[in-house]
């Protein structure tokens, strides 16, 4: 079931205007309009993630009386179940215009309630650069959302990330929350709020403290203007980096060198002080925690990028205002220190974590070929309040890489793929509230814990249980094998089922594409993301070898079986293709190819002779000479090889909306295909690629798929990401009848969508199972109950479009039932410009000027909310925009949505554009905006 995810508005004074003028606000407006998929097997669908583990950087953990809360840089939130032991995503319901707030910058919990929690979320380049806090009541079941964007603004995926926590609930008085962002929009980067997180307002006394001096670009690709405290949004602009509250007293830690960093002032005042003139200025504020008298211990780092040259740790005496330096290392010899924590019962008890020091760590035995021990942090623990402390390095003896071992060898846990991988990056250490025993510190691969600490030969292990936070970037299912994966950083997986996975070895890093040749599902490449590094294998994966010799970087992979029984194995790269007949030794171009996008080849598993190629062309200097860009400038283009991918000839199918790239090719049979297109829907590709036509039974479509069919012998299954119609749900759906009718398998659980990798793969051995790509939450899979078929009957739509010579379109709609009977027949007539472009039988029409048409209302008009999805905001104008550059069609109930100012003329023309936008950045307070015109 999707949680329940209540917005609020919180009260804001500065409009932050980021993309194309556009306001990063999230706003519903009074009336909701609910829009339901015509027909759903969702509450059939089974989903979750492969079991990976970790994989991603897990930036901080959180403790209550009872409970940890963990948080990542990409991945969301988590909470610790401690009868199952594990972690449970909290955040897997956000939808693909939510995926920024899988960024988690800060969060905390309310120290007189563990089920109630704030997350401080927001990413630089996703979701507009929106910022909001997320709060439950009940331990991350259900979420309120307060947008906060116009006050301050987070990149949780972003420099100083580790640090923390930004965020602190009164622990006298649980309505006083204070919060701060890497940067402001308005007069301070530290804001309040006095009634539980529904309302915010900026803390001025903070901001006049002048900490925030450089005013930049955020994000650094938009004119959007904010106050940073780094003169780039991709250096160190960390701002406020920890927030504590204690006795009625607030403390602020701000990222700033070579001035006092930490200040002080009575909850609910404006008179900050700097904290103590004994604390330093030469590192950057890691965090704040409390030790069990109730002191604050202060960490300090050299840099926010993991630079673990200097720093330290420092004891403030609250009662006697006085500095102790506890720091485990020597100043200036490699001492940051990311976080110290106290035994809740003990204040001499203390563990601590270096960050960024990059000290040798054994994972196992490697006798005396220290060459394959990785780099990482040293854990540190005192029994005498931080006067001394024991060096904990994994397998080594305190400072060098001999000698008597200070902490047992990490221990895989049963996730074998970490052997080799170092505690990295690690920001925060914690004690486990019912186990002061345990101790659990964040890595940059995951999370590692240690159940007895304080034993004589502690012993550390590998435990992100829950945990998935890979990045996929390709993935195949070999029919009558496993699926097999391409993620960041840590190479890729064969998946032997949905818990149990082998790491593809020799590992290569961050792999971009993997592929197997459909006449022979054993034979299979795989490519590096970042240079040229490609293995093949001849047996299913059991053994790798090196292909040496392509010149190309990143791109996927195909491969193809030759007339004479040997093997052609392609990579790609932007519009590019290269192929080797031998292995490597030699390589040849493909000739014929065109697209300045990554390029996606699929071979024919019917006809090997045939190799499909799809991508786009985009311009991205059309702003020099024109306003917008126009059919040549961002246009799709599906490309055909008849000679084993030799040569191709291509043809230009429609509009590129500058969006993610849907150049995946959903695979039907023999010479048969569907060819998503984002925002310009679908088009079903037959023999071979001499026919093209644009399907009308998909409005958007991000990524298309496939995998078995229904029935053997049958089309493959089509799985996409978007909606068949306009008033349809965003979520995945499939087709069992190549595109011509679609049902819903899945909404709710959409962890922000396709990501980085933008695919979805259906297993080619079992019907109903698809695997999806996420931002930062592992792989998704999506498998339908046993037995479970599309519902019948189906309805199906056809659009008939006739374009005069005088430029006047009319567009004729019927809707037919499974019977043929039909039952609805829409007519439009649209004023538009001369300019008809027809490719391969695809009619593509730009516009000189703006469209003008006209609506009758309707009793389901929900004014502003233009892609009928039941709320107005951002997305909202973003599609009015592109409705008025001629980018986008609108449908019916859509451009009565639009009409946003009536002037007494049925009209969507600029002035609609102009009032909705001025809703959305809140200069006028409803819609529509109604004007008499004398």
């Amino acid at each position: 079931m999707k949680k329940t995810m209540k917005k609020i508005v919180a009260a804001v004074s500065a409009g932050a205007v980021l993309c194309s003028s556009l306001a990063v606000s999230n706003l519903l407006s009074s009336s909701t309009l609910t829009a339901v998929a015509s027909e759903s097997i969702a509450d059939q669908t089974k989903v979750g993630t492969l079991g990976i583990g970790g994989g991603g950087f897990v930036s901080g953990i959180v403790t209550g009386k009872n409970a940890m809360y963990a948080r990542t840089d990409v991945g969301g939130a988590y909470r610790y179940d401690y009868e199952k032991k594990e972690w449970v995503q909290l955040m897997d319901d956000l939808d693909e215009t939510e995926r920024g707030f899988l960024s988690i910058d800060a969060m905390c919990i309310d120290p007189t309630d563990d089920n109630t929690i704030y997350l401080l979320c927001g990413c630089g380049y996703f979701s507009d650069a929106r910022t909001a806090i997320f709060r439950s009541r009940d331990g991350g079941e259900t979420f309120d959302q307060i947008d906060v964007t116009d006050l301050i603004q987070v990149h949780g995926n972003g420099y100083g990330r580790q640090c923390g926590e930004a965020i602190a609930v009164d622990p006298d008085n649980p309505n006083i929350i204070y919060c701060g962002g890497d940067a402001t929009a308005g007069n301070s980067g530290l804001i309040m709020s006095e009634d539980g997180g529904d309302t915010w307002k900026s803390v001025k006394g903070y901001g006049d403290l002048g900490l925030f001096t450089y005013e930049i670009n955020w994000p650094s690709w938009t004119e959007h203007k904010v106050l940073s405290t780094a003169e780039a949004y991709d250096k160190n602009a960390n701002g406020v980096a920890a927030v504590q509250i204690q006795n009625g007293k607030v403390y602020v830690a701000t990222s700033v060198k070579g001035v006092t960093n930490v200040h002080v002032a009575d909850v609910g005042s404006d008179d900050f002080q700097p904290l103590s003139e004994e604390l330093p200025t030469d590192c950057f504020p890691s965090r704040i925690n409390v030790d069990a008298d109730g002191n604050l211990l202060i960490t300090y780092v050299a840099g926010l990028a993991f630079d673990g040259s200097n720093g330290g740790a420092y004891r403030y005496d609250v009662t006697n205002n006085t500095v102790t330096d506890i720091s485990p290392r020597p100043k200036g010899q490699n001492a940051a220190i990311g976080a110290v924590v106290s035994d809740k019962n003990d204040a001499n008890k203390l563990v601590a974590t270096s960050c960024g020091l990059w000290w040798s760590q054994l994972s196992h035995d490697v006798g005396e070929d220290w060459s394959k021990v990785p780099n990482g942090d040293l854990i540190f623990r005192s029994e005498d309040g931080g006067k001394t402390w024991y060096t904990m390095q994994h397998g080594c003896s305190g400072e060098g890489a001999w000698g008597t071992k200070s902490a047992d060898y990490l221990d895989t846990n049963g996730y074998s793929w970490i052997d080799g991988f170092a505690v990295h990056w690690s920001g925060a250490i914690v004690m486990d509230p019912e186990n002061p025993d345990k101790v659990l510190v964040t890595s940059g691969n995951g999370v590692f814990a240690c159940d007895d600490i304080w034993a004589e030969l502690p012993q550390f292990y590998f435990d992100p249980k829950g945990i998935e936070e890979v990045v996929a970037l390709d993935m195949v299912s070999v029919p009558g094998g496993n699926p097999y994966s391409a993620i960041g950083d840590y190479d890729g997986f064969e998946h032997i089922s949905k818990e149990e996975t082998v790491q593809n070895r020799p590992t290569i890093g961050s792999t971009k594409a993997i592929a197997y040749c459909p006449a022979n599902p054993l034979v299979m490449v795989r490519a590096s993301e970042s240079n040229n590094t490609c293995y093949y294998t001849l047996d299913g994966g059991d053994n790798w070898t090196e292909l040496p010799g392509c010149n190309y970087s990143g791109g996927k992979a195909a491969i193809t079986q030759l007339e004479d029984g040997s093997y052609r194995i392609f990579r790609t790269t932007d519009g590019k293709a290269a192929y080797t007949d031998d292995f490597g030794a030699t390589w040849k171009e493909c000739s014929g190819t065109k697209g300045s996008k990554e390029l996606f080849l699929q071979v024919d598993a019917e006809n090997p002779q045939y190799v499909y190629g799809y991508t786009a062309q985009y311009n991205s200097y059309y702003f020099y000479s024109k306003p917008k860009p126009d059919f040549e400038d961002a246009h799709y283009v599906f490309m055909v090889s008849d000679d084993y991918g030799a040569t191709f000839t291509s043809q230009d199918i429609c509009m590129y909306d500058e969006c993610d790239v849907a150049n995946r090719i959903g695979y039907l049979g023999e010479g048969e295909m569907v060819l998503g297109a984002g925002w310009y829907g679908a088009y079903h590709v037959t023999d071979y690629g001499k026919n093209v036509e644009k399907l009308d039974s998909v409005f958007y479509c991000k990524t298309i798929g496939y995998g078995a069919p229904e029935e053997a012998g049958g089309v493959n299954t089509l799985y996409m990401y978007g909606k068949p119609q306009e008033s349809d749900v965003e979520g995945v759906y499939r087709s069992t009848d190549a595109g011509k009718t679609w049902v819903l398998i899945n909404s709710e659980h959409l962890y922000g969508g396709t990501g980085n990798g933008n695919f979805l793969v259906g297993d080619m051995n079992e019907f109903g199972t698809v695997y999806m790509s996420t931002v930062g939450c592992g792989i998704v899979y999506m498998q339908s109950a046993a037995g479970s078929v599309d519902p019948k009957p189906t309805t199906t739509t056809t659009t008939t479009t006739t374009t005069t010579e005088t430029g006047e379109t009319t567009t004729t709609t019927e809707t037919t039932t499974e019977t043929g009977e039909t039952t609805t027949t829409v007519e439009t007539t649209t004023e538009t410009g001369e300019t008809t472009t027809t490719t391969s039988d695809v009619v593509t029409t730009t516009s000189d000027t703006t469209p003008i048409v006209t609506v009758e209302p309707g009793n389901d008009d929900l004014i502003g909310d233009v892609n009928v999805d039941g709320k107005v905001d951002l997305t909202d104008a973003i599609c009015m925009n592109k409705y008025l550059a001629g980018q986008m069609e609108l449908g019916e109930q859509a451009m009565r949505n639009a009409n946003c100012y009536q002037d007494g003329t049925p009209t969507v023309d600029e002035a609609d554009g102009n009032a909705l936008i001025s809703f959305v950045i809140m200069l006028i307070t409803e819609l529509p905006e109604q004007v008499t015109l004398e």
